[in-house]
C-alpha cells in the first residue's frame, strides 16, 4: 500500500462519514457533503491566492503578535484550524508553536504544512511551525514549555450573526469540526503563562472574550486584535 493511500484510509477512518479527500502535490482536497449543498476547499500552504495574502504588508494580525521593538520571537497559538494565521506569523518570522485537538484538522494540516517543507516558497515560514496534537487546555496545565512563550494567541470561532453572510467554505468545514470548548479557561491560563502579551483575535463589532479591558486593540474592517499585556500590573491586582 502506497503512502498516498495508507493516509487516505487514515482520514477516512477519523471522519464522521460525510466527506471526500483527494491528496495533492501541496496539501489536501476536501469535500464536505451537507445537504443540500456539498463544500469543497483545497487546504495547502502553498496556493499562489493564499501566498498573497501571506505576505501582505501591514497587517494587524502580525502588529498585534509583535511590538515596536520586535523583541517578540515565538508565539503559541492555542487554537491552530486550518493553520492560516499560524503560517502568516512565521511567515513573517515568528517562531510558532500550533496546538490542534480535532484530529481530522491535526492530520490535513500536518499534511499540507509538511508539503510545505519541500516547496522553496514555502519552507522557510513551514519550519517555523510546530504542529502539536493536543487540547489547549491539557497543554497550558500540563507542558513545561507552556510558560516559554513571549505571545500567546487566541482565535475563537466567530458566533454566527443572522445579517452576516456564511464564512468561507473552508471556515464552514471547520465549524462542523470544531467548537469553542475551554475558551474562557483558555484565556485565562494564557494570562497566566504569556511572557509579554495575549492576543485574542475578535469580529468587529463583538464584545471582548472577558470583562477584562484590552491594552490595545488593533483593527481591520471585520475583525479586530485585541491585545492584554502581561505586565499589566493593575490587572494582576
Amino acid at each position: 500500500m502506497s503512502e498516498e493511500v495508507a493516509f487516505l484510509n487514515h482520514l477516512n477512518s477519523i471522519s464522521s462519514g460525510n466527506s471526500d479527500f483527494a491528496i495533492v502535490d501541496d496539501g489536501v482536497i476536501i469535500k464536505w457533503h451537507e445537504s443540500p449543498d456539498t463544500l469543497e476547499f483545497r487546504h495547502s500552504y502553498s496556493e499562489a491566492q493564499f501566498l498573497k495574502r501571506v505576505r501582505q504588508p501591514g497587517q494587524a494580525l502580525v502588529k498585534s503578535c509583535n511590538n515596536r521593538q520586535h523583541s517578540i520571537k515565538n508565539l503559541l497559538d492555542l487554537t491552530g484550524g486550518w493553520g492560516v494565521d499560524s503560517f502568516i506569523l512565521a511567515h513573517h518570522g515568528l517562531s510558532v508553536t500550533m496546538l490542534e485537538q480535532n484530529e481530522l484538522v491535526f492530520n490535513i494540516s500536518a499534511h499540507s504544512l509538511n508539503c510545505a517543507r519541500l516547496i522553496s516558497s514555502t519552507s522557510a515560514a513551514a519550519n517555523r511551525i510546530e504542529l502539536i496534537h493536543t487540547s489547549s487546555v491539557d497543554f497550558l496545565l500540563g507542558n513545561d514549555l507552556a510558560g516559554s512563550f513571549d505571545c500567546i494567541y487566541l482565535d475563537p470561532m466567530f458566533p454566527d450573526h443572522k445579517s452576516t453572510a456564511k464564512p468561507a467554505k473552508d471556515m464552514q468545514i471547520l465549524q462542523h469540526l470544531t467548537d469553542n470548548q475551554d475558551i474562557e479557561q483558555c484565556f485565562e491560563l494564557a494570562l497566566e503563562k504569556a511572557k509579554t502579551r495575549v492576543v485574542v483575535k475578535r469580529p468587529a463589532k463583538s464584545q471582548p472574550i472577558s470583562s477584562l479591558a484590552p491594552d490595545l486593540v488593533y483593527k481591520q474592517k471585520t475583525i479586530r486584535f485585541d491585545v492584554y499585556l502581561s505586565n499589566n500590573t493593575a490587572r494582576r491586582q
